[in-house]
């Protein structure tokens, strides 16, 4: 059973300022296309009416190595299958030997001697064969530029793009016209998860998708981007959109003389242009707001830039508002500065305003009283802003505010002062319902609360220095008794942390095509406390207390619609958002993932068809998904209770690889289930997850270090379905100390499920589970009590390679395997600890 301290925080209600996320709009349905490299496969082909009659794989890994073991998922494979390996340029078959199986999972692992290549799989059960799947061909999956333009590198983002000895190549194939151009891949700056790409010969106005080859396969992009004429980036965005700025005067303008082109005049000195009625003083005593407003107001009928020599500019409580076209620039944010008093918003972006932001500035909110708003856009979406070397001090004032297309914040600075009193902190920036985010080489210093972000399409965080101050704290009083509690009872002259919701470095709820990488996440000011919960560096909870899900059991189907007229009298109020998948998660079809096409009353239509039709009773999930496409990569976190925690949600195609935490917990992977939980329906998925290579160190015994896959049970006391396919963790290195509380979990590697169902009766054993074929190979743990900890509802779990590199005198346990109640006698099913 589960110390109820051990995990206590994860099932809090949470209270995020930003719930409910609003809804993300709709994105275009694009085609997908593969082109593979010298291979023959036998295609899917109908829905198979009877799965026992013929196997199918439904879910494979991206990607595996000679020594990898891996994991398929599927139908039909029998008592004792038979799982078959062809390399793309063999023409010899391998027989892999089976590690641990049953009808719907197999663990095979690829032969050390084989050559590196794409790998041809099937599975035979005896009476037939399934239809054969590819491991690591490309996938591209989306772009860190929505535009191209000849010259402009860009960078394509997926899974196996470069690998093995061959050279990888890129392709840009028009949409329009087919026409391909070969564009220049750089190598030595790209690999498995990132291609640097040069293109050539775009043509303006038309969209391309991009064919990659990884020397072995390729395989045309879903995604595509769109060409942009060749232009100057004078303010060194990386982005083609950005050329458009109008920087310069034109010939047209002579300052001073009668009749001017004024149509050609474009750069606006607030000190000393002619045109201006009203000009700033800079002198940081005089109001210079009016004459600030009316430069943006005369620079917007043309668009340009205002510009701010060298001085202080003091707008007090006048609000600066952008418009389309303009940009705030100063000398430099050395030189520039202008300080307000937040009475009113300090500056803001106006609804549907396009090609603005700040250049080259200080901006100082001296208010350290309110959180009244640094920069906002009335809720508004806002497009092609940039923020770049600019310092902001918000002081106690709200966090940037932005939504929208195309929003770069480069290389500045933001620092927030503590505001967290009566519970309303909110951490230096709240960006959400946008799409083609670019936030780099940015430093964010703050204390209260989080960095907050929503409905996130195409987000690259990327060489950013998170530093998240201890000082929000209260000493406890009498008031604070009674406050929840994680360790022990909260006692007088304690110190907490201040807000009901400990707080954060990053949360991100609903993020399709995200990139986290080469990060720094740490802390100042002393410990964090996690006497209110959370403290994650990355936090992805799918909403939190309002989930995008729903969930039925199947009436009718077929290769292209599931319906579910059992769960309400006529049409039924399903929970549907625009991207959406129907997830099977019990039956011969369970693990199969397919986009809704359409509703009509309680029916959906998918597509693509299903490959195995969902038989009546059989469950289903309606999802969207808290990730799709996300990279969490070569971060370097220190000082946080957490680390990178997926919780509560559904998880598809998310790699955490390569990440350094020292002092800052572990990583979890953690779904759940529930029934009608204050009146939500539940249950979490996650497929293709890979946690590998990451480097967890607890050095100080303030947190744990551990990798978790786990799952909840909220409600309900049987195992509605699958939830975990085929997760692996591979090669990551844990170092413990004993006595650390298990703050989230315990040290060391955890494969549990926890059962909560309060009142809602025993659980019920039915030789089911919700994780199953996860790998964990090649991990070790340093003084880790117990390496491997497994229990009821894991299933075909495989352990392999594991190392346990302990201090001298040090003994460990390898694995503990329990049971979750009193009723099951079950632990984990069919669990293989082995090693080569």
């Amino acid at each position: 059973m589960l110390r109820i301290g051990s995990i206590y925080t994860c099932f809090l209600p949470r209270a995020h300022a930003l719930e409910p996320w609003p809804p993300r709009r709709g994105r275009r349905r694009l085609a997908i296309a593969a082109m593979l490299i010298g291979l023959s496969i036998n295609p899917p082909g109908a829905a198979l009416a009877d799965s026992a009659a013929k196997p199918i794989i439904i879910n494979k890994p991206f990607s595996a190595k000679p020594g990898d073991v891996f994991s398929l998922a599927g139908s039909g494979f029998g008592s004792a299958p038979r799982v078959y390996l062809k390399p793309s340029r063999l023409t010899a078959t391998t027989e892999l030997p089976v590690k641990t199986a049953d009808d719907a999972t197999v663990v095979v692992e690829v032969p050390k001697a084989a050559a590196f290549d794409v790998y041809e799989v099937w599975v035979a059960n005896g009476a037939a064969t399934s239809p054969h799947v590819l491991i690591n061909t490309p996938q591209p999956h989306h772009f860190d530029n929505p535009d191209i333009a000849t010259g402009a590198h860009f960078r394509i983002f997926g899974r196996n793009l470069s690998v093995g000895t061959l050279a990888p190549t890129a392709t840009l194939v028009d949409i329009g016209t087919g026409a391909q151009i070969k564009a220049v891949v750089g190598v030595s700056a790209s690999n498995a998860y990132m291609l640097d790409v040069t293109p050539t010969g775009v043509v303006a106005g038309h969209a391309y998708k991009v064919l990659v080859s990884n020397g072995y396969a390729s395989a045309l992009s879903e995604a595509s981007v769109l060409g942009h004429a060749t232009g100057m980036d004078r303010f060194a965005i990386g982005q083609p959109w950005a050329y458009d700025f109008v920087t310069a005067d034109g010939p047209g303008y002579k300052a001073g003389v009668k009749g001017t082109n004024l149509a050609d005049h474009h750069v606006f000195n607030v000190r000393t242009d002619v045109v201006l009625a009203t000009l700033a003083k800079g002198d940081g005593k005089t109001n210079d707001g009016p004459a600030i407003q009316g430069a943006i107001n005369a620079a917007a009928r043309y668009g340009g830039v205002v510009y701010l020599p060298a001085g202080t500019y003091n707008i007090g409580s006048t609000s600066i508002s952008l418009t389309s076209n303009v940009l705030l620039q100063g000398q430099s944010a050395s030189a520039t500065k202008i300080i307000y008093t937040a009475t009113k918003p300090g500056f803001i972006i106006g609804a549907g305003a396009s090609m603005t932001g700040f250049v080259d500035l200080t901006l100082q909110n001296q208010d350290k009283t309110s959180t009244t708003t640094n920069l906002g856009t009335w809720q508004q979406p806002v497009s092609k802003v940039i923020i770049q070397r600019v310092i902001w001090d918000l002081g106690t004032g709200f966090s940037i505010n932005l939504r929208g297309d195309r929003i770069a914040i480069l290389n500045s600075t933001f620092k927030q002062a503590i505001n967290s009193w009566n519970g309303s902190g909110a951490g230096a920036l709240l960006i959400t319902n946008a799409t083609n985010l670019t936030l780099k080489n940015n430093t964010i210093r703050w204390a209260s609360n989080q960095n907050a972000f929503g409905d996130l399409v195409n987000a690259i965080f990327e060489n950013n220095h998170f530093t998240r101050s201890a000082s929000d704290t209260v000493i406890a009083g009498p008031d604070q008794l009674s406050w929840p509690w994680i360790v022990r009872p909260i006692r007088l002259g304690d110190v907490l942390s201040r807000t009901a919701a400990g707080g954060r470095q990053v949360s991100l709820n609903f993020g399709t095509n995200i990139v986290f990488q080469n990060n720094v996440f740490d802390t100042s000011d002393g410990v964090i406390q996690y006497n209110a919960g959370d403290g994650e560096t990355i936090l992805n909870e799918g909403g939190g207390g309002s989930p995008r899900e729903d969930f039925g059991t199947v009436t009718t189907a077929s290769a292209a619609t599931i319906a579910d007229d059992s769960k309400c009298s006529g049409a039924c109020a399903w929970k549907t958002y625009p991207n959406s998948k129907v997830v099977i998660v019990s039956g011969a079809g369970a693990g199969q993932w397919r986009k809704i096409f359409a509703q009509n009353g309680n029916s959906f239509t998918v597509d693509p068809p299903f490959d195995v039709v969902p038989a009546a009773g059989d469950h289903f999930t309606i999802s969207a998904p808290s990730y799709e496409n996300a990279i969490i990569r070569n971060n370097t976190m220190v000082g946080n209770p957490i680390g990178v925690a997926m919780y509560h949600g559904v998880f598809l195609n998310v790699s955490v690889i390569g990440n350094q935490l020292t002092n800052n917990g572990g990583i979890y992977l953690l779904p759940s289930q529930a029934n009608q939980r204050a009146g939500r329906n539940f249950f979490n998925v996650a497929r293709n997850i890979e946690i590998n290579g990451n480097v967890l160190k607890n050095l100080n015994g303030n947190y744990p270090s551990y990798v978790s896959i786990g799952f909840v049970m909220m409600t309900q006391n049987v195992f509605w379905g699958k939830s975990v396919l085929a997760a692996e963790a591979r090669n990551n290195q844990i170092t413990a100390r004993s006595g650390t509380f298990p703050y989230t979990f315990g040290e060391g590697y955890n494969h549990l499920t926890f059962y909560q169902n309060p009142g809602g009766g025993a659980y019920v054993e039915e030789g089911n589970g919700a994780m199953w074929g996860t790998v964990w190979q090649g991990n070790s743990c340093a003084n880790c009590a117990v390496n491997y900890n497994l229990s009821t509802g894991a299933m075909d779990t495989t352990i392999w390679n594991a190392k346990a590199a302990n201090s001298p005198g040090f003994v460990s346990t390898i694995l503990k395997d329990t049971t979750i109640a009193n009723s099951t006698k079950q632990a984990s099913t069919r669990t293989l600890v082995g090693k080569d």
